[in-house]
């Protein structure tokens, strides 16, 4: 489990509960993906300075290990 700021942490969860999202280039996003946990799907808007990203299976797996397997997951998601 990494240290993560409450910001990283919502971040992730929105991902994980709502699918690849435009975010603005951050320390806080630059973070999750230098861990693994977020993958820059190629999609930007540059006059917004905003790039999408989505959740990576280590981002889930962060998750887990902190909230336990009961914590929210896209709806439609039945496995």
């Amino acid at each position: 489990m990494h240290k993560l700021a409450p910001n990283s942490l919502y971040r992730l969860r929105n991902l994980a509960t709502t699918g690849p999202r435009f975010y603005q280039i951050s320390v806080y996003m630059r973070r999750l993906e230098t861990l693994g946990l977020v993958l820059a799907t190629g999609r930007a808007i540059p006059a917004e300075d905003s790039v999408e990203y989505e959740i990576t299976p280590a981002g889930h797996q962060e998750l887990i290990e902190r909230y336990g397997a009961s914590w929210s997951e896209p709806a439609g998601d039945d496995g």
